[in-house]
């Protein structure tokens, strides 16, 4: 059988969710928050395979937001909201859940510009006391450890 790619098929949810809704950042988010309670509810304690759930998705959306040219910068903060409170309800470690997210967002750098990167930087340490830190990190180092 296949393997799941949830970060495709994450992406292509935000794409149709964009059409349909009004705002595309409040869209991703959903549809972040949707996939993640289907995929991780109930399933057994892994924290490698949440944290590849949750950067699978992260990727998804952002990209989705790239490729349609929104803000990454709102859409990062409420992406990172979905995580956090789909962290809660699932009863998962959020602190692994927001990093694996953070991962996720520092792999934007490839395809952005530094000043887009720059404010979803800022978003994040605006909300997130100690998250900013974090994704700087992971953008700084040469390889993003997304566990697979």
């Amino acid at each position: 059988m296949d393997e799941l790619r949830i970060g495709q098929l994450t992406k292509e949810m935000v794409v149709e969710e964009l059409r349909l809704l009004g705002d595309p950042c409040v869209a991703a988010a959903l549809v972040v928050r949707r996939t993640l309670f289907a995929a991780l509810k109930d399933s057994p304690v892994d924290g490698t395979a949440h944290a590849r759930v949750v950067s699978d998705s992260v990727e998804g959306a952002m990209t989705a937001l790239l490729l349609a040219d929104h803000s990454l910068a709102r859409g990062a903060i409420l992406v990172l909201e979905a995580v956090h409170d789909v962290a809660g309800e699932c009863h998962l470690d959020p602190t692994e859940c927001m990093r694996a997210a953070l991962s996720a967002l520092a792999s934007l750098r490839r395809f952005v510009e530094p000043a887009r990167i720059d404010d979803i930087r800022l978003g994040i340490e605006a909300h997130y006391m100690g998250a900013g830190e974090v994704f700087s990190e992971f953008l700084k180092s040469s390889f993003i450890p997304v566990p697979r």
